[in-house]
C-alpha cells in the first residue's frame, strides 16, 4: 500500500481392525462436514510437493494431523475427485486483524481467499486485545501480531494513526491538517512507539512488552540520513539506527523476533547487523516519485539506495533473515511501477534466490489480499509459477510460524489445505477457484467464508 495511503455425516461407526468405509460424495460435491474424532481418508487428489502436482491414492487426517501411510480403519471417505490439492497461503505483512470492527470482514475475506496464516506489522494494542482470542481456531485465520511498532519522533506510520484518530481519513485530509497531525500524541503509545533515546526506548519497551506482542517491529526509514532529520512525516524518519541494537537486545531477551522495515540498502543491512528475523520489504519496495515533486513522500533514490550486493544477499541467507515480498506492489498495472523499481527488485530477488536466502510475501495492502498480487506476478515471472506457489503457501506459513509443521502436505503436518478445481501451475488464476477449505482437520462451512452481506 502507499505509506499515505493506507486505508477487510453420515456419521460412521468402526469395528477395530475391521475397514468400514461410507460411499464417498459424488464428484465435485462437497462433503458433509466430520468430526475432529473421525480418520478422513482423502482420495482420488493431486498434491503439490513444491515442485509438482503429483497424484495420491489416498491421504489421511488423524486428530487434525496428516498421515500419509494407511491406517488400521478410518471413519469416512472424502472423494478429492482430481481437485489440486495446496497448503493455505500466507500473508506475513498485513496490517489487518487491528480492530473489532474491520475484523470479521477481514477473517472472511482472508478464509475466502485461502489465507490461513497472517502477520500483523503494527496494529493498536488496546484494539487487537478485543479481538486476540479470535486469532486462532479451525473458523479463524491463525495471527501473530507485532503491535505498536518502534520508530522516531514525527516519523512512520505516526502520521497515519494521528490522523486517522482525528478523524482524518483521506490523503487531502492529512495534508490539510498537518500541522494538528504532528503535534497529536494520543496514538503514541499504542499504535505506535516514538522515542529519539535509551531512555525513551526503555520506557517504551516496557509499555509493549507489557502488551504482550508476538514479535517487535522497527522502523527504519533511510536510516544513512537520519542525522539530517530526514523525512519528517515524508518517506524518510523512523529509529534512529544507533538505537537499533538496543532494540534487538531487549527483543533476545525477552525471546522475541524482530522484524525491520526496510526503504534503503543500509536499513536492510542494519537489519543483518541487528540479527533481525524479518525485513519487512525490500529496499526501494515502492515508487515514491510516482506522484511527484509536490508530495511529502516524494524521493528519487538512487541505485545505490536500492540494491543488494551479493554479500548482503549472502548474509541474509546465513543468517536466515527472511525477506517478505509485496504483493499489492505485484498487483498494480506496470504503468504504476517505475522501471528502474522493477529492475531493482528483479536483480534484489535473483541475488537473495541465488543464494539461497529466505523469502516470504506479504500483502501490505488495507482491505486488501496477497491472491490478486500473485496472479499478476505469475504472468509477469520474477519466478517461476512453482516456486511462486511454493513460495506463497508453504514458504509464507512458516516464515510466520516457524516453530509450527504448516505450509507442508507430509505426515506430521498439520491438515490445513485448499481444494482448487485446476491447476495453477498451468495458470496462476486457479487459485481463486477453491472447490474446499480445510483448516485444523476440519471442513470451513459456507458461514465461515460468508461475505457480511450475506
Amino acid at each position: 500500500m502507499k505509506l499515505h495511503r493506507l486505508w477487510t455425516g453420515v456419521i460412521a461407526s468402526a469395528i477395530a481392525g475391521v475397514w468400514l468405509v461410507l460411499a464417498p460424495p459424488a464428484a465435485g460435491q462437497e462433503p458433509e462436514a466430520w468430526s475432529a474424532s473421525e480418520v478422513v481418508a482423502l482420495e482420488n487428489g493431486f498434491w503439490f510437493d513444491g515442485e509438482r502436482f503429483r497424484a495420491r491414492q489416498a491421504v489421511y487426517i488423524i486428530a487434525g494431523r496428516f498421515e500419509t501411510s494407511r491406517p488400521r480403519r478410518f471413519d469416512r471417505r472424502v472423494d478429492l475427485a482430481g481437485g489440486y490439492v495446496i497448503s493455505p497461503f500466507g500473508d506475513a505483512h498485513t496490517h489487518h486483524y487491528d480492530s473489532p470492527f474491520q475484523f470479521p470482514t477481514q477473517r472472511g475475506a482472508d478464509l475466502r481467499a485461502g489465507v490461513f496464516y497472517a502477520m500483523t506489522m503494527t496494529a493498536p494494542a488496546l484494539s487487537v486485545a478485543r479481538i486476540r482470542a479470535q486469532f486462532a481456531g479451525p473458523d479463524n485465520v491463525d495471527v501473530r501480531t507485532s503491535l505498536g511498532g518502534i520508530t522516531g519522533p514525527e516519523s512512520h506510520p505516526a502520521e497515519i494513526y494521528e490522523a486517522l484518530a482525528l478523524g482524518y481519513y483521506t490523503f487531502e485530509q492529512q495534508l490539510a491538517h498537518q500541522a494538528e497531525i504532528r503535534a497529536s500524541r494520543s496514538e503514541n503509545g499504542n499504535a505506535y512507539h516514538a522515542v529519539s533515546n535509551r531512555d525513551e526506548l526503555d520506557a517504551a519497551w516496557d509499555r509493549l512488552s507489557g502488551q504482550r506482542p508476538d514479535l517487535v517491529k522497527v522502523y527504519l526509514r533511510s536510516s544513512e540520513r537520519y542525522a539530517e532529520g530526514w523525512g519528517r512525516w515524508g518517506p524518510g524518519g523512523g529509529l534512529d539506527p544507533a538505537l537499533l541494537p538496543a532494540v534487538a537486545e531487549h527483543a533476545r531477551g525477552a525471546g522475541l523476533r524482530l522484524a525491520v522495515a526496510v526503504s534503503s540498502v543500509s536499513d536492510y543491512r542494519a537489519a543483518l547487523a541487528a540479527g533481525a528475523a524479518l525485513a519487512t520489504h525490500l529496499p526501494c519496495y515502492q515508487d515514491t516519485e510516482i506522484d511527484g515533486a509536490d508530495s511529502p513522500y516524494f524521493d528519487a533514490p538512487a541505485d545505490a539506495e536500492c540494491q543488494l550486493s551479493r554479500a548482503d544477499s549472502r548474509a541474509a541467507a546465513r543468517q536466515r533473515m527472511v525477506s517478505i515480498l509485496i504483493t499489492s506492489e505485484w498487483a498494480k498495472p506496470l504503468a504504476l511501477r517505475g522501471q528502474r523499481y522493477l529492475d531493482w527488485e528483479g536483480r534484489n530477488v535473483a541475488l537473495l534466490e541465488a543464494a539461497g536466502a529466505p523469502l516470504a510475501i506479504g500483502s501490505n495492502a488495507y482491505g486488501d489480499t496477497v491472491i490478486a498480487g500473485l496472479i499478476e506476478q505469475g504472468q509477469r515471472r520474477l519466478f517461476g509459477v512453482a516456486r511462486l506457489l511454493r513460495l506463497a503457501t508453504m514458504d509464507t506459513p512458516r516464515a510466520i510460524f516457524p516453530e509450527r509443521r504448516v505450509g507442508c502436505l507430509r505426515s506430521g503436518c498439520e491438515a490445513s489445505f485448499l481444494v482448487l478445481e485446476a491447476n495453477p501451475l498451468l495458470g496462476m488464476a486457479a487459485i481463486r477457484d477453491i472447490r474446499w477449505r480445510v483448516k485444523d482437520g476440519l471442513l470451513l462451512g459456507a458461514e465461515a467464508i460468508a461475505p457480511p452481506s450475506e
